[in-house]
């Protein structure tokens, strides 16, 4: 071949093969150089072809059809194996890039397929260990020194406010009917919001009832909302009672049901209670975000001046007074609307 026409040939392949090939062919070797006039020899022209060809396959696309191409060390193409379904290339300091699938973590479900991945939180019941109850960023730890313990007139035994780790606690050594303690601040002139994440340690049977106490401390009135027990399930119920500070004689359940995903107060609970201006509104969460209203009562039905309010615990008509209680604050926000 007339070396005019290889450099034709050569030009040819080189923009055969694209711009990333022709950086690479730049730098491509050829050992024999043959000028114009010169004698035909095929030995220099086939070496010449030969280094060239080896250029071109280095500089070309590498590996099985469908590969994920990376650049090699000598500037050319590397090639790895296909991916399969649902893999991606995951870097790795100081080397190639690795193809890999998504790990599933805790709560989460990693389904792979040809051209997709999807990642969904896990299915479960109410009570799933992917479930956050506490939610970190909403909690509120209360202090003790912020809340003033108020009982029924005969006590129960030994109540008091304990500081925790965690924010504090109600308790008693026992809990004899007809008794009640609230760990209670002054609510807010207006409209105002409690939140707060509690849970329960004690006797449930016979109408015990863990709640958001709401008291008016002039006509010595209450209303509470909160989870009980009866003998033979969990529920929510809204009470009034009066007497003494307005906790000694209960006037009974007003609404007492069932709702569907309602925990057992032993759980940990978060729970809201809404003021505002006309109705005192109740609503319960999981997660401390997301909160399903559940019951609405007019707020002058059974108070005048709604001025204090906190968590407390009512024991009715107690099957098991001789168990000792505590009512374990986690969190508690009390804000004005």
């Amino acid at each position: 071949m007339h070396p005019s026409n290889l450099s034709k040939f050569i030009l040819a392949l080189v923009a055969s093969t694209g711009v990333e090939t022709a950086v690479a062919l730049a730098d491509c070797a050829i050992p024999n150089q043959i000028e114009n006039g010169q004698a035909a020899d095929s030995t220099p022209v086939n070496g010449n072809f030969s280094a060239l060809g080896s250029c071109v396959t280095a500089a070309s696309p590498a590996g099985e059809a469908s590969s994920v191409q990376l650049k090699s060390s000598n500037g050319g193409f590397a090639g790895s194996s296909p991916l399969q379904n649902g893999q991606l290339l995951i870097g790795a300091t100081g080397g190639a890039p690795q193809a890999a699938n998504i790990s599933a973590g805790q709560g989460v479900t990693v389904q792979s397929a040809p051209g997709g991945i999807t990642v969904s939180a896990s299915g479960g019941t109410p009570v799933d260990p992917g479930i956050d109850w506490l939610n970190a960023p909403a909690v509120i730890r209360p202090s003790s020194g912020s809340f003033a313990l108020k009982t029924s007139t005969v006590p129960p035994t030994t109540a008091a406010i304990v500081p925790t780790v965690r924010g504090f606690a109600i308790t008693a050594a026992s809990s004899p009917a007809n008794t009640a303690m609230v760990a209670e601040t002054n609510a807010p002139n207006g409209p105002w919001q409690a939140t707060m994440l509690t849970a329960y340690s004690g006797p449930l049977s016979s109408y015990s009832v863990p709640a958001i106490v709401v008291r008016d401390s002039v006509n010595n009135r209450a209303v509470e909302f909160g989870i009980g027990g009866s003998t033979t399930s969990y529920r929510f119920s809204y009470m009034k009672s009066v007497g003494g500070s307005g906790l000694d004689r209960f006037l009974g359940t007003t609404v007492s049901f069932q709702e569907l995903g309602l925990p057992p107060p032993a759980e940990p609970l978060w729970s809201r209670l809404t003021y505002d201006g006309t109705s005192l509104i109740w609503a319960f969460s999981r997660d401390g975000e997301f909160f399903v209203d559940a019951y609405s009562a007019a707020a002058e039905e059974s108070l005048t001046h709604l001025d204090k309010v906190g968590p407390g615990v009512l024991f009715i008509e107690s099957a098991l007074p001789a168990l000792p209680v505590a009512y374990h604050v986690l969190s508690w926000k009390l804000t004005s609307l």
